[in-house]
């Protein structure tokens, strides 16, 4: 299960058109504003290529972090005896509500006796931060979903 890859694909595909929508109205711009601006036709066409390719090599980033936080849990789930079965991630905040570079990391697995697990682990690219909590499952959501 990838974690927002085709929401945050989506997202990068409309800021490219915004980013191309904004280009083609700076080209139509008179040449005062440009001046003003200090660039010139070369540059300003770096800038507009850099931007629109910064967006895809970002995705690719994110991509690949997710892949590197994923061989932490696996790694976490097989020092500890478990079978991950499901996971998901998301930004970790501080108590100010400032993004910190951690990632919170939910994992859902079975131990060996075929009980279910629910961890939340904070991540970052150096490995396991922390443990943020390790309970069993909620109840009401142990049923299985019926197959379509």
């Amino acid at each position: 299960m990838r974690c927002g890859g085709i929401a945050l694909l989506f997202q990068s595909t409309r800021l490219v058109c915004r980013v191309a929508d904004l280009c083609v109205t700076l080209i139509k711009m008179p040449p005062l504003f440009l001046a003003s601006a200090r660039f010139s036709t070369p540059e300003l066409m770096f800038l507009f290529a850099a931007a629109i390719l910064g967006l895809p090599a970002m995705f690719i980033v994110h991509c690949g972090l997710e892949y590197c936080y994923l061989v932490y849990a696996r790694r976490f789930c097989r020092n500890n005896g478990l079978k991950l079965m499901r996971w998901k991630c998301w930004m970790a905040f501080d108590k100010s509500g400032v993004k910190t570079e951690f990632t919170i990391f939910e994992l859902n697995w079975l131990d060996g006796q075929s009980q279910r697990k629910l961890v939340r682990l904070v991540i970052w690219i150096f490995g396991i931060r922390k443990v943020l909590s390790n309970e069993n499952y909620p109840e009401s959501q142990h049923e299985v979903p019926p197959a379509s």
